[in-house]
């Protein structure tokens, strides 16, 4: 994942560097760095960003229809008492 691909991938989950950097408990300045030439190399993105992303949206989409079941159900509930 390059740095272009990763603050795009941010900008799709509604992610600011910040948010990502308070989840995954790293430094902003370090991830400012990721994409930038030091010694002659680019500082890559690490590799289990990717999968962390990944999840962190499937972690999201199950959190929404979770409260969406239990909406449903606290509904049904709530109509049987009638």
């Amino acid at each position: 994942m390059t740095k272009e691909e990763f603050n795009a991938r941010l900008k799709e989950l509604n992610l600011s560097i910040k948010d990502f950097s308070k989840i995954a408990d790293i430094p902003y300045s370090t991830i400012n760095n990721w994409g930038f030439v030091n010694n002659e190399k680019v500082i890559p993105v690490p590799k289990w960003v990717s999968p962390f992303l990944e999840h962190y949206e499937k972690s999201k989409k199950y959190d929404y229809l979770m409260g969406e079941v239990f909406k449903v159900a606290k509904s049904l509930e709530k109509s049987k008492k009638i």
